[in-house]
């Protein structure tokens, strides 16, 4: 069989010369498809050829002959259009050509990996690595998307024919209405920044996303936590789910009757919960490269949809020396972006503000307060803080903090109120929270 079909690139470059270039060039074809170098060669002619205007049989002969190198080969380039025999093949010859340079692309990745891994002096770099580049390798079997402006486009009208028809999110829903009409939704190939100081509900927040995602979307959900465990947080979606105080319950702050009653309500929600497909994956020493891989995994065997990421600043990059904690925390944000648009979905992460936003507690935090890095704010699509003002509005154990979009690369800035109830881990539209709403209003007026 054999590595180049030589028959075949014959084939494709006569198609190309009696006026199929543009389709190919528009389809990714490129140098690399022709194994051959005589075949490269007379590509590169048939792109000079187009550099100048329309291709044609006749004037890429023209050319040739004007050419040290072809000058004496109108034989073989009569050769290609005898091959093909005419443009309506071009999809004849593509896909053999096609099937041609994935294998060799997958030869000369083995070939790499194999020497990769006698001069590795960090196995889980090169294991990164690796299935990075087998994924990539993977998705050129779907014909280049980036290379297909028609198919580009076409994807463009049928985003705007949803947000025609529906709701006006064309991403997936976040489960706020505010957060949703201000976002459009969550799209594919974003990173969403979540950022506040300790205490503020980053952490709720992202999970009760993740719980309206699983439990309403039937969306697939990869939520990597790297301060809490499994139990912590099916803990903390257990108590949203059922508007429990848990604390309240192990501390005996309901009566006997009350326990048993939450008890059972309780376990009964259980199967409900676990039928969701949400993927928790406690890891507290997790690189960036391991998470891009582990979520590689989920894509491609769980159909993830949505990965958060709680929190930024805790995931680990390989050692280098040298290297400044800003340049890590740059590295993690590059990393959690190229994720998004390698996998082609959008990804949460968490991350903590600066400690000196605290001794002003009146402004509301801006894309500077972010903490260790200004490749946060750079590399993020949108960044949105969770903010409470120091005269807050409290009744009980809800009280209202105010959602700042600071930076929204495809959409308008934000700012809107969502009810956070600590003693239940769970945000709330303000609309539900009449009574909140009246005594911020008094508050602030």
């Amino acid at each position: 069989m054999g590595l180049i079909d030589e028959n075949a690139e014959r084939g494709l470059l006569g198609c190309c010369m009696l006026g199929a270039f543009d389709e190919a060039v528009a389809d990714g074809v490129n140098e690399e498809w022709f194994g051959s170098d005589r075949h490269r060669s007379a590509w590169h002619l048939i792109e000079r050829v187009a550099m100048k205007g329309e291709v044609s049989e006749q004037r890429v002969i023209m050319a040739a002959a004007c050419e040290t190198d072809w000058r004496d080969k109108k034989t073989t380039l009569l050769e290609f259009v005898d091959n093909a025999p005419t443009r309506e093949n071009y999809h004849y010859w593509r896909e053999p050509c096609r099937l041609k340079v994935r294998q060799r692309s997958y030869h000369r990745f083995a070939v790499n990996l194999q020497q990769s891994v006698i001069d590795a002096a960090d196995v889980d770099a090169v294991a990164d690595s690796a299935e990075s580049g087998l994924f990539e390798l993977r998705k050129f079997a779907e014909s280049e998307r980036g290379n297909n402006r028609r198919e580009s486009f076409s994807r463009i009208i049928e985003m705007m024919k949803r947000a025609h028809k529906g709701d006006g999110i064309v991403g997936l829903s976040s489960g706020f209405a505010d957060l949703d009409g201000v976002l459009g939704g969550l799209r594919d190939g974003s990173l969403y920044t979540i950022a506040a100081r300790p205490g503020m509900g980053k952490s709720t927040l992202a999970m009760n996303i993740a719980e309206h995602l699983t439990m309403k979307g039937g969306a697939s959900v990869a939520f990597f936590s790297l301060e809490m465990s499994e139990d912590e947080l099916n803990q903390r979606m257990l108590a949203s789910h059922c508007g429990v105080n848990l604390q309240s319950f192990i501390n005996h702050g309901y009566d006997k009757s009350e326990r048993g009653r939450i008890l059972e309500q309780m376990t009964g929600s259980i199967p409900e919960l676990e039928a969701g497909p949400l993927h928790i994956c406690p890891r507290t020493d997790i690189t960036i490269g391991q998470l891009r891989a582990e979520t590689r995994r989920l894509v491609s065997k769980r159909d993830v949809k949505l990965v958060i990421v709680d929190y930024m600043q805790l995931v680990g990059v390989a050692a280098r020396r040298g290297a400044s904690r800003v340049d890590e925390v740059g590295e993690i944000s590059r990393g959690l972006k190229k994720m998004a648009l390698e996998l082609d979905l959008p990804v949460i992460a968490l991350a903590q503000l600066n400690r000196s936003i605290e001794n002003d507690n009146n402004r509301s935090p801006r894309l500077s307060d972010l903490r260790e890095s200004g490749s946060i704010e750079a590399d993020s699509d949108v960044v949105i803080f969770i903010h409470r003002e120091k005269k807050g509005v409290f009744i009980d154990s809800r009280m209202l903090c105010r959602i700042v979009v600071g930076k929204n690369r495809n959409g308008p800035q934000g700012v809107f109120d969502l009810c956070f109830d600590r003693d239940v881990c769970r945000f709330e539209d303000w609309r539900k929270h009449q009574d909140l709403v009246a005594e911020a209003e008094k508050l602030r007026s």
